[in-house]
C-alpha cells in the first residue's frame, strides 16, 4: 500500500469538529421566543386599553329612592364616563357614591362598554331619641342623619323610639359597653351616662319599631306616637308605648304583644267610657292594671322601680 493511501486512511479516521454557537447566540434565541409568545398578550392588552369599543357608558337604577336622584348618582360618576371600562377599579366608582341616604350599591360591568349602577335607598322608619338629640333610623335599627339633617321628616308623623328609661336601670341586655354618648359631658350626666354596643343597640331599636309596626295593626294603636324601652334583656323586653289619645300611655310585654294587644282591643271601648285612664298596663298574666295618674319619673317594671334620667346615648352606626 502506498504512502498517500496510508495517509488517505489514516485522515478517514479523524473525528469531524464542530463549531458550537456561542452563548449570546442561545440568549438572543431564548429572548426571541419569549417575545414572540407574549407578543399576543401585550397586542391584547394594548387594544383592550385603548380601544373605543371599551369607553365607559352609564347605566343607572335607582330604588326606593325620594333623596337620592339618578341626576345625583350621574353628576357624581360623570368624571369617569369615557374611561377604559376593563380597566375601572369599582371600588373608585363606589366610593364617589358615599352619602347617608344609600343604603346599598351595587356596580357591575358589562362588556364591552356600560357599567350598571344600582343604588337602594335608606327608608325612615322612625325617630332614634337621646336627651336633646334626634336621629332618623332606618328599619333595622341604624341612624341615617342627625334631625337636623332631615328636618322634613323629624317635623313628620315617624313614630320617635327611646332607650333611655332602659339605660337607667340595671337591665342591659347583651353586656354593654361603657361609653359616652351625646350630652355626656355635661355635670349632670359625666361619670353615669351609659351606652350599649353597635349592635345591641340597633337590635333593641329594631325591636321596639317592631313593637310599633305590630300594634299599629289595631285600632288603639294606630295612636301610639313614641315607643320608649323601659327594660330591656334576652329573654323579656317591656316598652311604653306613648299615644296622642286615650289612655295616653300603654305598658307592654313583648313576648306576649300580640295576646294583650287584642284583648285591650276588644276591652278599649268600655275602659276608656267608663274609667278614662291615663295608663293601661298589660304586662302582668292575669289582669289589667289602670291608672288615673300619668307616669312621673319613675317608671315602674316587675324587678323594681327604675327611675327614668336624661342619661346621654351613643346613635346607633
Amino acid at each position: 500500500m502506498s504512502r498517500r493511501a496510508t495517509r488517505r486512511l489514516s485522515g478517514a479516521r479523524r473525528p469531524v469538529r464542530r463549531r458550537r454557537p456561542r452563548p449570546v447566540v442561545w440568549l438572543a434565541l431564548g429572548v426571541g421566543k419569549v417575545l414572540l409568545g407574549i407578543a399576543p398578550v401585550v397586542g391584547i392588552g394594548v387594544w383592550l386599553a385603548t380601544a373605543p369599543v371599551f369607553d365607559l357608558e352609564l347605566e343607572i337604577q335607582i330604588e326606593e329612592a325620594e333623596r337620592i336622584s339618578e341626576e345625583w348618582v350621574r353628576s357624581r360618576l360623570a368624571p369617569l364616563e369615557g374611561r377604559n371600562l376593563p380597566l375601572l377599579s369599582l371600588d373608585l366608582a363606589a366610593r364617589r357614591l358615599d352619602d347617608a341616604w344609600i343604603r346599598e350599591t351595587e356596580l357591575v360591568k358589562r362588556l364591552p362598554n356600560e357599567l350598571t349602577v344600582r343604588v337602594v335607598e335608606h327608608r325612615p322608619a322612625a325617630l332614634f331619641t337621646a336627651g336633646d338629640r334626634a336621629w332618623v333610623i332606618d328599619r333595622d335599627g341604624r341612624t341615617i342623619v342627625p334631625c337636623e339633617r332631615a328636618p322634613d321628616l323629624c317635623d313628620g308623623d315617624l313614630v320617635s323610639v327611646s332607650i333611655e328609661s332602659a339605660l337607667a336601670g340595671e337591665r342591659l341586655g347583651d353586656g354593654p359597653a361603657r361609653n359616652p354618648g351625646p350630652g355626656a359631658g355635661s355635670s349632670r350626666g359625666a361619670g353615669r351616662s351609659r351606652d350599649v354596643q353597635a349592635e345591641v343597640l340597633a337590635r333593641t331599636l329594631k325591636r321596639a319599631l317592631d313593637v310599633a309596626t305590630e300594634v299599629r295593626a289595631f285600632e288603639w294603636g294606630r295612636q301610639v306616637r313614641a315607643v320608649e324601652v323601659i327594660s330591656f334583656g334576652i329573654v323579656e323586653d317591656d316598652y311604653l308605648l306613648a299615644c296622642s289619645g286615650r289612655p295616653a300611655t300603654v305598658l307592654v310585654r313583648g313576648s306576649d304583644l300580640t295576646a294583650k294587644a287584642s284583648v285591650f282591643e276588644l276591652l278599649h271601648g268600655a275602659i276608656t267610657e267608663h274609667n278614662d285612664p291615663e295608663v293601661v298596663d298589660l304586662r302582668f298574666r292575669d289582669r289589667i292594671v289602670l291608672s288615673m295618674e300619668a307616669p312621673g319619673a319613675r317608671i315602674a317594671t316587675d324587678a323594681e322601680d327604675a327611675p327614668a334620667t336624661g342619661d346621654g346615648v351613643q346613635a346607633p352606626s
